[in-house]
């Protein structure tokens, strides 16, 4: 059986809640500066760790900027399945997008949207569809000429290194993005700069303290398998309270917060990967449902936020 914590009190830590897990790090909080946190969980050699100043949760032993641009490249596999329009993978993408414009359109209507983290447009395209002016920004410069490709107007690097003007938006999106930053405090700080007063800044990002990371957390020393957190991928895992944090650094303020799931088939498989493996079989029979009934009870384990900057 995997020993998670790599000690002998690893299950001990594990029945634990995630807030109280035992053995303290030395590591620096990028939201609210403490040095102190505590063990949360190690995977494939990544040690996550939970702030005791604020509760935000972060690998504390991130890969460099060198591996981190490896990683979003075609040539590590990144995202090659978007070459092809007619994909699953790409028709499911392109569905998410249009129910993201929709929550976005509840809050405010038509005007200059900047989507940071845009990949090969999906988004983009319904907005600029819906009559909405738009730009994107894009670490990945293999994603973001396929987007180019589309006539989309996408520039290739961070946020900080596009240099908007300020105020020059109407809303900034940022659609599975903040979980992989570097630096998440000032990418939120940065857009919230280029947005013009009242505007929004929508965001979806995975909810750690939802009810299926927390029960499958406690499952971990057992099982041998945690999947909700997904390092060197994703760096920071949020919750509604660190994320609400987050946002008040930069004068933005919370106005919906939606409670959703990871698609099924990614936290555990699909269909014929089940099939061929017991034992994952049985972990998502028990979980599943877990994580399909979790947003009903406002505990999914992914959440959309909308927020609006302060006049």
């Amino acid at each position: 059986m995997q020993n998670p914590n790599g000690s002998s009190n690893a299950r001990r830590d594990v029945d634990e809640p995630l807030r109280v897990a035992r053995r303290l790090v030395d590591a620096v909080c990028t939201l609210c500066g403490s040095r102190s946190a505590r063990h949360v969980y190690t995977k494939s050699g990544f040690e996550l760790v939970r702030c005791t100043g604020c509760g935000l949760v972060y690998v504390r032993n991130p890969p460099t900027r060198g591996e981190l641009e490896r990683q979003y490249s075609f040539a590590s596999g990144y995202h090659t399945v978007f070459r092809s329009g007619d994909s699953a993978e790409s028709r499911a993408h392109a569905e998410r997008a249009a129910e993201f414009l929709r929550i976005v359109r509840r809050h405010g209507g038509q005007g200059r949207i900047l989507d940071v983290g845009c990949s090969v447009g999906f988004f983009l395209e319904r907005a600029r569809a819906d009559g909405w002016t738009t730009s994107g920004v894009e670490i990945s410069n293999d994603t973001a000429e396929l987007a180019r490709r589309r006539g989309l107007d996408v520039v290739t690097g961070t946020l900080e290194q596009a240099a908007f003007p300020p105020a020059s938006f109407d809303v900034v999106t940022m659609w599975d993005v903040l979980e992989h930053l570097k630096d998440p405090v000032a990418t939120v700080a940065t857009a919230a700069s280029v947005l013009r007063e009242e505007g929004l800044l929508a965001l979806s990002t995975p909810n750690i303290d939802g009810i299926f990371p927390r029960l499958s957390y406690r499952a971990a020393g057992w099982t041998g398998r945690w999947p909700h957190p997904e390092p060197p991928s994703h760096l920071f895992q949020f919750s509604k309270e660190t994320i609400a944090r987050l946002l008040s650094r930069s004068e933005l303020e919370p106005v919906e917060i939606l409670d959703r799931r990871i698609p099924l088939s990614y936290t555990f498989g699909d269909r014929s990967l089940l099939l061929r493996e017991p034992a994952r079989l049985a972990y998502a029979a028990v979980f599943a449902p877990v994580a399909l009934l979790a947003p009903l009870l406002r505990g999914g384990d992914d959440m959309v936020v909308i927020a609006r900057k302060r006049a």
